[in-house]
């Protein structure tokens, strides 16, 4: 085998170890948006289809640490069929992130209406949270999840002597509109900010590993061809 090949097979087998580390962070991602998501399943707007992207990159980051696998063993044992399945993945994946991503940069590109949906949604609950006792237990999860209080800030709760409710408060005991440890953010702006930092980060993910999978695909498929000729060139010595 020449020398270029010898570069070739270990910079592929390098680059596997990077895909093995990318599909787990990348499942890891995945899966803690998809908790986080669930926690705060009824705050996001339906039809921005917040809960599809971590389900994606779960099963992105699993198919990308087994691909690791054949680009492993098809460097090593020189395996073209191997290599070839291994490339053929990568650009399959890679048109699936380039989706991923684009789909998360869209929706955040209205940034106004992702916005003015999520205050509604927040607002909804709000208005519920002395009628109904799913919605006080959502809402109060929300205001300890963001440390956030009422819509637009604490003053929205028009109790008597400025009491609001516990979970706006870090202490979560005797929580006033005026306690030095009532939180001042609303919740509609909190968890705009959190929705569109999720999605920024699964646009940002999905393009930053496909980037390193169109050069693993090259590689791989200049290896695979490499070795083809090596083997024609040896049949014909």
């Amino acid at each position: 085998m020449g020398c270029s090949t010898t570069v070739v097979k270990y910079l592929v087998f390098f680059f596997n170890l990077i895909f093995a580390i990318a599909g787990a962070a990348v499942l890891g991602v995945g899966v803690l948006l998809k908790l986080k998501n669930n926690d705060i399943q009824n705050f996001i707007p339906e039809k921005y289809h917040l809960g599809l992207p971590p389900v994606l990159l779960i099963i992105i980051g699993s198919i990308i640490f087994v691909t690791a696998f054949f680009g492993c063993c098809g460097a090593i044992k020189e395996n073209t069929c191997m290599l070839t399945t291994f490339a053929i993945i990568l650009l399959t994946l890679l048109i699936i992130q380039v989706a991923v991503g684009a789909y998360a940069f869209l929706q955040v590109g209205d940034a106004q209406d992702l916005r003015s949906s999520v205050r509604q949604v927040v607002e909804k609950e709000f208005l519920q949270y002395n009628t109904s006792k799913t919605s006080q237990q959502e809402f109060d999860f929300l205001q300890e999840f963001l440390q956030c209080c009422g819509v637009e800030d604490s003053s929205d709760w028009k109790w008597q002597d400025g009491k609001v409710p516990n979970s706006c408060c870090s202490s979560k005991t005797d929580c006033t509109t005026i306690s030095h440890d009532v939180y001042r953010r609303g919740c509609a702006e909190s968890a705009y900010k959190w929705f569109k930092n999720g999605l920024d980060l699964l646009g940002i993910l999905a393009i930053a590993v496909a980037s390193i999978e169109i050069i693993g695909a090259i590689f791989a498929l200049c290896l695979s061809s490499s070795i083809k000729n090596q083997i024609r060139r040896e049949a014909y010595a």
